[in-house]
């Protein structure tokens, strides 16, 4: 063998996982071209940013910083912040770190870091799923990297889907390694930042049908999202604006659909407010029924659960919810689109998911960031409908396998 081949493969233990010099050379240059790749869209001003984001830095500087917590929003322009008070905090943080970056890139720059946090995370569940194979968990990392959603949804959009994910993530993860207490804590403080983790929970109540997580730990949920709330209720704002946070962002939408490829997209969007809040009731309803008869199903049939079954469901449930749920935006389909890289890695002929979930996505965050030529959406429905058939088939033949063809869910 010759010298660098004997160097290249000199081993170096990191905790429980074991790398290569060219391992860590590999990881180290992708890790940096994936930040060069994102601050070369730092400069992109979106809507987003421009109409929301914006204005909460400057209204945090003009309050000076901690009193902005506990300012009621939508009174005044002094505060015109409508997420929960998890990100506020973090606005409050970027107002005290300044350090003459401008707002922009501050924001930016947090959304970036949680997309490394994404990234290793990806790489412990795909180490985790495929028995130890750190070549399959670097593959995943390196897909991380350069994922174009998630590369435009932070360096260009400056949104924090990346946030909520990596705390879903994390959740997943310790499902995974039947630590039940921590992945609740997780999901918990990714549903504190964004009510969008609810796509997690189909997954998670599916699971404790099969008796993979205890429900017990669920208290977690409604004492960390409390908790959470604690210092905005010290600056002044009152309980009740607090708590009612999710029901006035549920109000605030009342199209259909928000530029995502949902089933919405076969409806007219000239109906009359009336109709469209029965759609929306009636859209809801028929998710739920879906998902019921999912879990009757699942319940019922007896078969090995995998940790590739897991990623598996992961993806269809949370793009079921996404393409029949009403008032979808593009961008919540972030979950299942980062799920899906592992999903690809473990199986190789399960790449083309992975790639069909990021082109069609691709197409309607151009046509919000860059005014793509793409008029339409109902064909990138009929295509998204196709990905969750073939998912769900494959969901299903994992379920008639004779014998597992993974590793178990436990380490």
């Amino acid at each position: 063998m010759r010298f660098i081949d004997d160097f290249f493969n000199t081993e170096i233990k990191i905790r429980k996982y074991k790398f290569s010099i060219f391992d860590m050379m590999f990881i180290t240059i992708i890790s940096c071209l994936g930040l060069y790749f994102r601050m070369a869209l730092f400069n992109i001003e979106s809507g987003d940013y421009v109409l929301a984001f914006a204005d909460w830095m400057k209204e945090c500087h003009a309050a000076g910083g901690f009193p902005y917590l506990g300012i009621k929003p939508g009174v005044s322009d002094a505060s015109t912040f409508d997420y929960n008070c998890m990100f506020q905090y973090i606005i409050v943080l970027l107002h005290y770190i300044g350090g003459g970056m401008s707002d922009m890139y501050l924001v930016k720059t947090v959304s970036v870091i949680f997309d490394y946090v994404c990234a290793i995370t990806i790489f412990r569940i795909t180490y985790h799923i495929t028995d130890k194979s750190v070549t399959k968990a670097m593959l995943a990392y390196a897909v991380m990297m350069f994922l174009p959603t998630v590369v435009l949804n932070s360096a260009a959009w400056a949104q924090n889907d990346s946030i909520y994910t990596a705390f879903v993530l994390l959740s997943f993860l310790h499902m995974l390694r039947r630590n039940d207490n921590r992945a609740f804590i997780y999901l918990a403080i990714a549903y504190s930042f964004k009510q969008q983790a609810i796509f997690f929970v189909p997954f998670v109540v599916l699971m404790w049908l099969k008796d993979k997580v205890k429900i017990r730990y669920v208290f977690w949920i409604p004492v960390i999202h409390v908790l959470a709330m604690v210092p905005a209720a010290i600056a002044g704002r009152k309980w009740g604006d607090l708590l009612g946070t999710y029901g006035r962002q549920v109000k605030m939408f009342s199209k259909l659909t928000m530029n995502y490829p949902s089933i919405y997209t076969i409806v007219s969007g000239e109906l009359g407010g009336g109709i469209r809040k029965m759609i929306i009731s009636a859209g809801t309803m028929a998710t739920v029924i879906i998902m019921g008869i999912l879990a009757y199903y699942i319940y019922k049939t007896r078969f090995n659960v995998t940790g590739r079954y897991m990623v598996t469901l992961i993806v269809f449930t949370a793009e079921i919810c996404c393409f029949c749920l009403p008032a979808m935006h593009e961008r919540y389909g972030y979950i299942p689109e980062v799920v899906a890289v592992v999903y690809g890695i473990v199986n190789a002929k399960r790449i083309p998911i992975c790639i069909a979930l990021q082109v069609i996505t691709m197409i309607t965050y151009t046509r919000y960031l860059f005014g793509s030529t793409v008029v339409t959406l109902w064909p990138l429905s009929i295509a998204m409908l196709i990905v969750i058939i073939f998912v769900g088939y494959d969901l299903y033949l994992q379920m008639k396998e004779p014998e597992v063809t993974s590793v178990s869910v436990e380490s």
